[in-house]
């Protein structure tokens, strides 16, 4: 019997062909906001074995990117090579066959624009926070696993033709402790491997990657570790699975311990509700934890369509119903999406362009702009980003 106390996530690595979807499609979301910050996109990317399928809709001024259509089969190809893909790991970026057929691109102007600070769906987006900086306010679980994972692509890039893939996945169980800290109790690693890997190779490998990713954060030995339970894993990435956007929906929010709002976030701009409301959400979570409301707190959205707010706010502050505090208030999606566009582009779409946000998830990197909550009482007062819309 699991104890109450007790919390279990996963992560997935780059090469996962879901993961590459995600990435894909958040690579064509960065390059249309980069070239028109009002372009509307909903892209959905598909692939298996070396197929690529990439559908839905673009549409903005397509004067700011007359040439979209080759780009997609360069952005697609460079998605591949900095997951890891070419050399000895299949399928080969230069190789792929890339479909775009049931991708329509669409000429936006100046009058779309005036109509994109109101919502074009309805959706309810879910944030959530608890008091634990040491794991940027994320369950521990969660964060762990991603942390692990991390350190495996890094290791895995270090040695890109080496005996390691770029796919593979983590799952970890652990306790959640009163004073905050996380305790791995046990990690399960499976790794895409080469033929001639040795056994012995793929665990230092995992236990290599669990010591760089606990640094220090935890004493003693490390944790119970499985590497490959299931046998050999030769097939990855898309020639072993297929993939396609929006699978890894619990693993993008945060965990299987808190509910989701059902969206997903990767392939969408950030003037579509569900993912800006999303980030709002996150934010007023962290904002609310920050202000003492409580140790765990989850904040859902309701949008409506042709609304510029939420039609409506829920705070539950540990398990329970509480107000939203008067000094936390959430802000028109416009001005949300002004901000995340404005720090984005400062960064030259880096987080976007480079598959960070899609393969690392959005929450829990320091900086940015839903990340920055408001400070305890007694310091410096909340941003203006909190108030409500004179």
């Amino acid at each position: 019997m699991t104890e109450a106390n007790t919390t279990v996530a996963e992560w997935v690595l780059p090469g996962h062909p879901d993961k590459l979807c995600d990435a894909l499609a958040d690579r064509i979301v960065g390059e249309v906001m980069r070239a028109d910050p009002y372009g509307q996109c909903g892209i959905e990317a598909a692939c298996a074995f070396d197929h690529v399928f990439v559908t839905g809709l673009i549409g903005f001024d397509r004067g700011t990117l007359p040439d979209i259509e080759q780009r997609l089969v360069d952005w697609v190809r460079e998605t591949y090579r900095s997951a890891g893909y070419g050399g000895r790991w299949d399928p080969l970026p230069e190789t792929l066959r890339i479909d775009t057929r049931a991708l329509r691109i669409e000429q936006r102007g100046s009058e779309w624009q005036e109509l994109r600070h109101l919502s074009d769906d309805q959706c309810i987006c879910v944030g959530y926070a608890q008091d634990t900086p040491q794991t940027d306010y994320l369950p521990g679980a969660v964060w762990t696993a991603r942390r692990i994972a991390q350190a495996l692509h890094a290791r895995q890039q270090a040695a890109p033709q080496g005996a390691i893939g770029p796919d593979g996945k983590v799952i970890v169980r652990g306790e959640e402790r009163d004073d905050g800290s996380f305790r791995p109790i046990s990690v399960s690693v499976s790794l895409h491997h080469a033929e001639d890997a040795d056994w012995l190779e793929l665990r230092r490998h995992a236990q290599s990657a669990l010591r760089d990713a606990l640094d220090g954060r935890g004493t003693g030995p490390l944790p119970d570790l499985a590497v490959n339970a299931a046998g050999m894993f030769l097939c990855g990435g898309p020639t072993g699975d297929n993939g396609t956007t929006g699978k890894k929906l619990v693993m993008d929010a945060y965990g299987p311990g808190v509910p989701i709002g059902g969206g997903a976030w990767s392939g969408k701009d950030f003037h579509k509700p569900d993912r800006v409301g999303g980030m709002l959400a996150r934010r007023l979570a962290l904002q609310c934890v920050q202000a003492g409301v409580g140790r765990h707190v989850r904040v859902q959205l309701e949008y409506r369509p042709n609304s510029a707010l939420p039609e409506s706010v829920g705070v539950w502050a540990d398990s329970l119903p509480v107000p939203l505090p008067p000094a936390v208030r959430p802000i028109p999606t416009r001005d949300a999406a002004r901000s995340m566009i404005a720090e984005l582009a400062g960064a030259g779409f880096l987080p976007l362009t480079s598959g960070q946000l899609a393969r690392w998830g959005h929450f829990g990197h320091a900086g940015s702009w839903w990340e920055r909550g408001s400070r305890r009482p007694g310091h410096d007062a909340p941003t203006a980003v909190c108030a409500t819309e004179a």
